[in-house]
Formats: structure tokens, C-alpha cells, sequence
């Protein structure tokens, strides 16, 4: 996470960077470090990856950082959602990340999935609940389909606000995130993924009035039971299949 400044909040225990570094399983990985920040983290992964590329957008923490020599750490001053992760040989991606931007980094990981091996992140408990939601769970909504449509997710453990200074409101999570094969025409996702964001912003309608109200109109021959839900009651099945109906309609 990144400095006060920047909304970052640093990692204070060597004891929990060696268990984040541990269960990222990057032994001899090229791994690719988002926010090191002081390298608390830093020097834990570098113990055991091949080689550890460290993105700090803060040029102050990037050359502190450079200063520290750490063996088989690279530094780059630069902030990593303008990094192409096409350049590194499917990286592991290790990060903890700073609140603000948590939306855009899965929406950049999500972009590059086909150039990265995994990624370990450190987030919010919220959202990091909200990714791993299953139907049904109070949490589960677009950011749920979205995630788990392009990831298989794993939630490790919760780590306390205590191990961050400054210390936040919240505590985190870690999780992993595999890329996985969509199973639907990929040629379509934008419209697809749109459809799906523009359906949730009413998720407190009926599916019915929720389709109506984004699109203007809804599928005539949709089965009245399924019209009668609300959009956080679909699994991501229901949304692709109302979706080539509403795309063929168009």
C-alpha cells in the first residue's frame, strides 16, 4: 500500500510478510510487486522468487528502496496501472493494495490475465467479500460475476488493521486470483459485462423492472419466475442467457 500521501498504509510485522510471501507460492517465480512501498514485504518475497520487480509510484519510497540493495530486486518508479505486463514472462503479481485504487488494479489484472500466472493481493475485507460472494450472500453482486467469471478465487486470512501504519479503519484479506478460461464468447465481454453493471444499478427492482429501466425495454420471452427475481438473485448462466437474447434483439 502506498504512503500516507498516497493512501498507503505500510506493512509493520516481518512475521505476516513471511506468511503473505509463503502463500503466494512464488519460489524461483518472476514475481511482479505492486506498492512495496519500505519492502518489508520486498525482502520476504525476494528470499525465495527468482527475481522480484518491485512498481512504486512514490519516487521518494522508490529510491529509498533502491538504496536498501536488496539482491534480485529491480525497482521501477512508476505507477503499475500503466505498467504493460506483456513485457514479463507470466509473473505472479504481489501486492497490497491501496484502497482507492483497488477497482482499477482488478480491472487492469483482469485486462492482462492471459500475461500473468496469478496474482496475491492484500485488500480491503469488504471488497475482497464482495469478490468472493457465492448467490445468495448479502455481498454478491457485480463485482462477484465479474471477478469469478475471469478468476478462480481463494481467500486465505483476514489480517488485522493492527499490522498496518498507519493503522486503517478496516482490515484486509488475502486473496489469490487464478486466471481461468471464460466459457462464453470472449469476443463479447465489454457488452456482456456492461449489461450485466447496467442491470445491478437497480438491483433493489424486480429482474423485469431492472432490465427495463437500462435497456428501455425487456425480452417479451423471458420466463415470468425468472423476471420476478431480483439481478443479485442470477448466477452469471442467467445473465449470458438473457443477454444473447437481449443482443439479438438489438
Amino acid at each position: 500500500m502506498r504512503s500516507r500521501r498516497l493512501g498507503q498504509h505500510f506493512l509493520n510485522s516481518t512475521r505476516l510478510a513471511e506468511r503473505i510471501a509463503r502463500t503466494a507460492g512464488v519460489e524461483n517465480e518472476l514475481v511482479v510487486e505492486i506498492g512495496p512501498g519500505k519492502g518489508i514485504l520486498t525482502r520476504q518475497l525476494a528470499r525465495i522468487a527468482s527475481k522480484v520487480v518491485a512498481v512504486e509510484i512514490d519516487s521518494r519510497l522508490a529510491a529509498s528502496l533502491r538504496a536498501l540493495r536488496i539482491p534480485r530486486v529491480d525497482v521501477l518508479n512508476l505507477d503499475f496501472l500503466k505498467v504493460d505486463l506483456r513485457n514479463f514472462d507470466h509473473p505472479v503479481i504481489v501486492g497490497n493494495i491501496p484502497y482507492g485504487i483497488t477497482s482499477a488494479i482488478t480491472e487492469k489484472l483482469i485486462l492482462s490475465k492471459k500475461y500473468l500466472k496469478q496474482a496475491l493481493l492484500t485488500l480491503q475485507k469488504e471488497y475482497g467479500s464482495k469478490m468472493t460472494a457465492a448467490l445468495g450472500h448479502p455481498q454478491y453482486g457485480y463485482t462477484s460475476i465479474c471477478v469469478n467469471y475471469h478468476f478462480d478465487i481463494y481467500r486465505h486470512f483476514v489480517v488485522s488493521a493492527r499490522y498496518f501504519s498507519p493503522k486503517p479503519k478496516v482490515s484486509s484479506v488475502v486473496v489469490t486470483l487464478r486466471p481461468k478460461e471464460g466459457v462464453y464468447d470472449e469476443r463479447d465481454e465489454l457488452g456482456f459485462f456492461e449489461f450485466v453493471a447496467g442491470v445491478f444499478r437497480y438491483r433493489r427492482k424486480s429482474l423485469k423492472n431492472a432490465i427495463s429501466n437500462y435497456l428501455g425495454w425487456y425480452p417479451q420471452e423471458m420466463d415470468s419466475t425468472l423476471l420476478a427475481k431480483r439481478p443479485q438473485d442470477l448466477r452469471i448462466e442467467d445473465y449470458y442467457r438473457i443477454y444473447t437474447m437481449v443482443s439479438g434483439e438489438r
